[in-house]
């Protein structure tokens, strides 16, 4: 062999030895296959999302969401709890494969996280009492403190509907339950929540005087996983068109939030 040929050869083969030392990136996909086990992030005080029974068992349209997932794949189902700002923080930091918490697709997440197609629908509301006059961003100003759980969508929507409005006042705080308890307790009048969030509220405090005064924005939700992971965002996609179309994702919404979802309409929107 030549000078030419052997100095070749000694380059191929650090590159090959350089190769190989290199370990594979497995999907999560194949991670959870093999570990027989799916951890999903929920956040369990947010119902009707998600919630704990009478029992201390977690319940929710997420939860029976995730529950199905992890039955399609035939693996155990392990629930990561997390708070409503923490969901994607847990996500990256690796404690949890994908969140299933009424997480919104939003353009912003969608340049940290991926999702998987609509699942369900959030719309983001203002309430308050029956006599206060609102009917808009544009009343909410010298009304007083008006609550919000920070980080989430309505949190976005609010501050950014608002933007110009004199005398508004947002009170920020780190979770649902804290934030339903200003409500509640009547430190706060105003409410900027969700939907599903402010019904559970008046099922549980029927004499509490709260009547949704307008529609902040509708927002898809969906199945939120970590970027480059193409082979677990193709299972997650299968999983909820075939859920959708065969109505078993329509049946647990429905049942807890007492809206039809319209398949149709979801797909568009994701």
């Amino acid at each position: 062999m030549n000078r030419r040929n052997l100095l070749l050869s000694g380059v191929l083969g650090l590159g090959l030895l350089a190769s190989s030392a290199v370990p594979a990136l497995a999907d999560t996909l194949d991670t959870i296959m093999q570990r027989k086990k799916l951890m999903v992030a929920i956040d369990l005080g947010n119902p009707p999302h998600g919630m704990m029974d009478a029992a201390f068992k977690p319940t929710g349209s997420d939860v029976e969401t995730a529950h199905l997932l992890a039955q399609e794949l035939g693996v155990e189902l392990e629930i990561v709890q997390v708070s409503t700002p923490n969901r994607v923080q847990f996500l990256m930091a690796n404690k949890a494969d994908v969140v299933i918490s009424a997480l919104s697709i939003t353009d912003e997440r969608k340049k940290v996280i991926d999702f998987s197609t609509a699942y369900a629908e959030l719309q983001c509301v203002v309430a308050a009492p029956k006599a206060m006059n609102i009917s808009s961003y544009a009343d909410l100003g010298g009304k007083g403190g008006i609550a919000v759980t920070r980080g989430t969508v309505n949190d976005q929507e609010l501050t950014r509907g608002t933007n110009g409005v004199a005398n508004v006042q947002i009170t920020r705080f780190e979770d649902d339950p804290t934030s339903t308890t200003s409500i509640t307790s009547g430190q706060l009048q105003i409410y900027a929540t969700s939907l599903p969030l402010l019904n559970q509220l008046r099922k549980d405090n029927p004499k509490l005087d709260l009547d949704t005064k307008f529609v902040m924005k509708g927002f898809p939700l969906g199945i939120a996983l970590r970027k480059n992971e193409p082979k677990l965002q193709a299972k997650l996609n299968e999983f909820v068109k075939k859920n959708l179309d065969n109505g078993k994702l329509v049946e647990i919404y429905h049942r807890y939030h007492g809206v039809t979802l319209v398949p149709a309409d979801l797909a568009a929107k994701s």
